[in-house]
């Protein structure tokens, strides 16, 4: 079979033509086909997102009781709620009458919510309250007697604030499934005993480009090639001098900085790297009491540290110059709908609040010097992707020499438990547990 052309019939065998993994003998490439098959992605959509814990929101999202906010599980709609005794549901957003979106809005608060299309209505809790005519319109036994209510998610947990979702009932356990990611999230999540909060304002935008190059969006090799006008504005700030409400991370020193990168199985991974001005982050001024509550070496991997969490398949968690989620829903092959939000501990110091919300439009925002950089990169390798003649990409070699199995050094002073780690945050080896997940999500999904 030709791996490049043949798009059709795809099968159990054809994994071994998307992903090669040997690592001992110095090779992890990928197909390009991963990227450019349209029954490929509709696989993915059934294996991958239909079967392992998807990110759905925050509770800050739906903070009050009767709150709703809208996501989605791949390209499948998702209505989040709190209902009046303060639980947490996820149902799919649509009615069970015709199928009909029940939400349209993306957030609001409504005790119950109407169907638009023939007003069947609907309670903060999923329960149908009221099919319309129910008493005129003639309807058999065998209609009155079903369940009418909203089709709920087949497990909702919540860790740390974050709220995950599967259409899976068989799915792990959602604190077995985080692994040693769960360490990462409780350094964001802790930051305020108050709980985080997203703020207000978030972004979404559509990208020309397959889901998964989104998920690479974290590796620091492409950081000083793709985004020099950045380091330029750096530069040209420290040399003027002056006030300064952003005051970006000094990225000329973390060339040279300690980092490395994590693998915590299932598909989640992380790189980080020391910040050379970690006091002129947000939570730098709140050192003391951090530091106080936890500890010196946590304090220094919570405020002195860029952490950038990926939690496979579709959320990315940034605490750099700010702090960041980034949701990642794939809307076909080659486009992806992306929502950003920067998130915040509550109650923290005014000053605080003022340089997180700058320093996340100053890099991180729509008219930032990041985000439109990578995602003309992203779209730039989906077109490149077409010249096929090359069959692999060989991406994802840098760094291989310098793994090793369990936690590193830096890890272990603080008790992180990666799975691999990798010496540089440069290091294109962190993707490699992405692509694996992908590789066992798929071939257990097309081997049943």
């Amino acid at each position: 079979m030709d791996q490049l052309t043949d798009y059709g019939n795809f099968g159990l065998e054809d994994l071994d033509d998307c992903v090669v993994d040997d690592t001992p003998n110095g090779r992890f490439e990928v197909s390009r086909r991963m990227f450019e098959d349209p029954e490929l992605f509709e696989l993915e959509m059934e294996h991958i997102f239909g079967k392992t814990w998807v990110y759905l929101g925050h509770e800050s999202q739906v903070a009050n009781p009767h709150d709703y906010q809208t996501s989605r599980i791949g390209q499948q709609p998702v209505l989040i709620t709190r209902d009046g005794e303060g639980k947490i549901h996820a149902f799919l957003n649509s009615c069970p009458h015709r199928g009909s979106e029940l939400v349209g809005d993306r957030r609001g608060n409504k005790k119950s919510m109407m169907c638009p299309f023939h007003g069947w209505v609907f309670g903060s809790d999923g329960k149908c309250q009221d099919v319309n005519s129910a008493d005129t319109g003639a309807y058999p036994d065998q209609f009155v007697n079903q369940n009418h209510d909203l089709l709920a998610l087949a497990r909702v947990e919540v860790y740390g604030g974050f709220i995950f979702g599967s259409l899976n009932p068989d799915v792990d356990d959602l604190k077995t499934h985080l692994g040693g990611a769960s360490k990462i999230i409780d350094m964001l999540a802790d930051q305020s005993e108050q709980g985080m909060e997203l703020l207000k304002g978030g972004i979404r935008y559509t990208s020309r480009a397959n889901w998964k190059l989104q998920l690479e969006n974290i590796d620091g090799y492409h950081f000083f090639p793709t985004h020099l006008s950045y380091i330029g504005l750096i530069q040209r700030r420290m040399d003027q001098g002056g006030d300064d409400d952003v005051q970006a991370i000094d990225a000329r020193q973390m060339e040279e900085a300690a980092g490395g990168n994590y693998d915590f199985g299932n598909g989640h991974m992380m790189d980080w790297a020391y910040m050379p001005n970690g006091g002129d982050r947000p939570l730098g001024f709140q050192r003391d009491k951090i530091e106080q509550k936890f500890g010196e070496p946590m304090s220094r991997w919570m405020i002195d540290h860029v952490r950038n969490l990926m939690l496979y398949p579709n959320v990315l968690l940034m605490d750099q110059s700010s702090s960041t989620v980034r949701m990642v829903h794939p809307i076909s092959v080659d486009k992806t709908l992306v929502e950003v939000y920067c998130i915040a501990p509550r109650g923290e110091p005014a000053e605080a609040r003022q340089r997180r919300i700058r320093q996340f439009e100053d890099f991180l925002g729509p008219a930032g010097l990041a985000t439109p950089d990578d995602q003309e990169l992203f779209e730039k390798c989906q077109r490149g992707l077409k010249g096929q003649k090359g069959g692999w990409l060989q991406g994802y070699a840098r760094g291989m020499e310098r793994l090793s199995d369990g936690a590193d050094k830096a890890a272990s002073e603080v008790d992180i438990r990666p799975v691999v780690s990798g010496g540089d945050i440069n290091d294109e080896t962190l993707i490699h547990g992405s692509y694996r997940q992908w590789l066992q999500l798929m071939r257990d999904g097309l081997a049943s």
